[in-house]
């Protein structure tokens, strides 16, 4: 029978009580316990004194990063002319490199783009992100308030 020794029972204690202390913060929030559904949804809103900067030829991208990554996305959704608050679903068919999955932990955030172009983000245009970043893919309920105008 294999023996134990006290560092290896004090790493396994500390990796239980990191875990805890993820899913006690949110950052386990929306996760699929299937794992691996490759699904990111939920809601944007902007901030109530923000609506009267809103213009009809703006886009909303809504895109998921990895969190200490580049900044390039892992995956995005274009909508275009949006009417707040506006509902979203990001899938794996959205990565941007095929082959790609939804998985790990990530950053989702929201940009109302006044160009329309993806892209970094530019003056003028309106920022926010999930409050619970990073999260791991699986969540429907993720709200996202666009809040910070560049």
């Amino acid at each position: 029978m294999a023996e134990f020794s006290g560092r290896t029972l004090g790493m396994a204690s500390g990796i239980i009580v990191l875990a805890a202390i993820a899913a006690w913060l949110g950052l386990a929030h929306s996760c699929d316990p299937a794992g691996g559904t490759g699904v990111i949804a939920g809601r944007v809103a902007i901030a109530p004194n923000l609506t009267d900067q809103v213009r009809p030829t703006d886009v909303l991208f809504v895109i998921v990063r990895r969190p200490q990554g580049p900044p390039r996305p892992i995956a995005a959704k274009r909508i275009d002319h949006p009417k707040f608050p506006v509902s979203f679903e990001i899938t794996n068919a959205d990565v941007m490199v095929q082959g790609a999955e939804l998985r790990g932990m990530v950053d989702v955030v929201a940009r109302l783009d006044r160009d329309g172009q993806a892209g970094p983000a530019q003056p003028g245009d309106i920022e926010g992100q999930y409050k619970n970043n990073p999260t791991l893919p699986g969540g429907r309920d993720l709200e996202i308030t666009l809040d910070k105008v560049r």
